[in-house]
């Protein structure tokens, strides 16, 4: 089991090497840098050394087009010597993690993939549809690409000699091509630096040498490669291809895992076929997802720990404790409101349909957010969020049917979405500047209610279900809740009064303190209700941020308080002062950041220019008013 690195992805890379070794298997990593090296004397694990100290590779370089496309022809090199010594290698990327042994698939001795046995190289792939890969061998012909971030790769001539020419494809990479398009074009048939590196004329020569190299039968679907069934093949079993790479070999036996074995971040976080089929898959690779940064990989992190697949969390985020050793409270929101079925396909009659519904619900949602920040902030508590839904998918190209096009029938819709379709994850962890100044990259502000530029500490809804291990902070709970007030008693200026009255208690040192949380604890109706978690304590609509902060500071010791997303909106009605609301602005604006493209696959072809592209972003929610004088 085989991965490579730089210090940039410490945390994957720990995360990697836990899952490996929970199934008992021999890891290899390849250290890009000296911090990997150190990662490996410390926890004990196999690398060998692929530092090349003159060369200056960024921290994270997904984004970096010549950072990535070097650090792959990095890691081809670092394989190559392994492959050459014999020793055969599943390789994957560290944002990959194994749930299952891959040994048994691999060497053919699970049933139905029993011609696995007689591959040179199986990779995963971007295929969405189980029933096309399942139909078709792996979605091989079709227009999707073979994802090189999981490859299971033989040390044979055949094997060897793929991944030494897709080393040199990588290193003469032009403008956006990285490892995993070189490989396409390598599979496809193409030649070297066909996407920029060659003109229509040499193109054309090179598809004429290559229907000489491989065989007059040597085009099938306007591919150069001849793609045609092994010879050896057990019935029932999962077929493999020859191909044919011109001038390398003429009969690579390449095999494809099947999508419910290795998923794709699509097929796992957004699809969710393992809640339909009811098995987790082999092997999970975070491809398809948003929200990562130069500086941290905010977004696949959050995705794993969505799924309880991440298993490099602190003590502090686990059990909820500061680094000083204080407690973190919370509050949890609870969804309210059921979400609306999802709108029929209309097709040509109306296709923004469901893009409209998308829009509309996830402007209520976002609002409704925001509502529970503004109160976690003025209570100074890490907010949960809850679960939400998507009735569109998120993607960077055309969708069909609202859902993206391979996965067509096999796309829920709505569904349960990750976090960053509604907003982006990075962004609650505060701005780049207060980012770099942690103690360790990827950590999150201490505090819900410091500077808006520190972010906004948060759990999403699955950490909730780590709680069991963790009872002092599950048991402590207690329900928030908003009490109507009768017409005739609740009036402007008796709001006002009673904020005033309470906030003069508050400010009017020690011993006035004290009496000012006895009166701001006379405003809360304390009551158990059978079956709920802890005591419901319910409060008047419509208080400031002063008035909730001093009534519940005598509850700082419920670590869970958990309110509805109605009831988080009604209690907070005004932010005590103008300083403090142009705060709660600064912060919303930034942690409500977030754009949508849309365009309907059914529209007219032309979307080159990306101006021409419904984009529909999302306004910054409302925040709430200043409080009267």
């Amino acid at each position: 089991m085989m991965s490579f690195a730089t210090g940039g992805v410490r945390d994957m890379l720990d995360n990697w090497v836990r899952h490996v070794r929970m199934l008992k298997l021999p890891i290899l990593v390849a250290a890009m840098d000296a911090e990997v090296i150190g990662r490996c004397n410390a926890e004990r694990f196999d690398c060998y050394s692929c530092v090349q100290e003159q060369e200056k590779v960024p921290r994270y370089i997904r984004g970096d087009f010549s950072g990535f496309r070097a650090l792959g022809v990095r890691k081809v090199d670092a394989l190559l010597p392994i492959l050459r010594r014999g020793v055969h290698v599943v390789l994957s990327d560290v944002d990959c993690v194994w749930l299952h042994d891959p040994n048994p698939m691999v060497r053919g001795l699970v049933a139905g993939y029993e011609d696995f046995a007689h591959a040179d190289l199986i990779v995963s792939t971007d295929c969405h549809n189980p029933q096309s890969d399942y139909d078709s061998d792996g979605c091989f012909g079709d227009l999707l690409d073979k994802n090189t971030g999981v490859m299971a790769i033989r040390a044979t001539p055949n094997g060897i000699a793929s991944m030494a020419e897709w080393r040199v494809r990588l290193a003469m990479g032009l403008k956006d091509e990285q490892d995993q398009t070189t490989f396409m074009d390598l599979v496809d048939g193409n030649g070297r630096g066909h996407r920029w590196g060659m003109t229509p004329t040499t193109r054309a020569a090179f598809k004429v040498f290559a229907r000489g190299f491989c065989g007059a039968n040597a085009y099938v679907k306007g591919y150069a490669s001849r793609i045609t069934r092994a010879a050896s093949h057990t019935p029932g079993s999962r077929r493999i291809y020859n191909v044919c790479l011109p001038n390398v070999t003429t009969d690579l036996r390449l095999g494809i895992f099947p999508i419910t074995e290795v998923a794709n971040g699509h097929t796992f976080f957004v699809q969710q076929l393992q809640t339909m089929s009811a098995r987790w898959p082999m092997a999970v690779h975070a491809t398809f997802q948003y929200g990562d940064m130069p500086d941290y990989a905010f977004g696949k992190r959050q995705r794993f720990r969505d799924w309880g697949m991440w298993l490099v969390d602190d003590e502090q985020y686990t059990s909820s404790t500061t680094a000083d050793g204080g407690d973190v409270n919370y509050l949890v929101l609870e969804e309210d409101e059921t979400p609306p079925p999802g709108v029929p396909w209309l097709g040509m009659a109306d296709l923004h349909a469901r893009g409209r519904q998308h829009l509309a619900h996830l402007e209520r949602t976002r609002q409704r957010l925001a509502g529970g920040v503004a109160l976690a902030r003025a209570l100074n508590r890490t907010v949960v969020l809850p679960h939400m839904w998507c009735y569109c998918d998120k993607y960077w190209h055309r969708l069909e049917e609202c859902a993206v096009p391979n996965s067509v029938g096999a796309q829920p819709l709505p569904f349960i979405c990750p976090m960053d379709h509604v907003v982006e994850p990075m962004n609650w962890h505060g701005d780049s500047s207060a980012r770099v100044k942690r103690a360790a990259p990827g950590q999150q502000p201490r505090r819900a209610d410091g500077p808006p530029a520190e972010g906004m500490p948060f759990r999403t809804r699955r950490w909730l279900t780590q709680l069991g291990a963790y009872p002092h902070v599950g048991l402590a709970a207690a329900t928030l809740a908003s009490t109507p007030v009768p017409a005739a008693a609740h009036t402007a200026s008796s709001a006002a009064l009673m904020t005033s009255q309470l906030l003069s208690l508050t400010r009017s040192g020690t011993d006035e303190a004290r009496r000012g949380d006895s009166s701001a604890a006379d405003l809360i109706k304390h009551e158990f209700v059978p079956g709920s978690d802890g005591p419901r304590l319910s409060l008047r609509p419509n208080q400031s941020d002063a008035t909730l902060h001093a009534a519940l500071r005598v509850y700082d010791h419920v670590r869970l308080l958990r309110v509805s997303m109605s009831d988080a909106s009604a209690l907070l009605g005004c932010v005590q002062g103008v300083g403090h609301r142009k705060d709660l602005r600064s912060l919303t604006s930034a942690l409500f950041q977030h754009r949508w493209c849309y365009r309907p696959k059914e529209m007219a072809a032309n979307w080159t220019n990306m101006q021409q592209w419904c984009v529909w972003g999302f306004a910054d929610p409302d925040v709430p008013p200043v409080c009267p004088m």
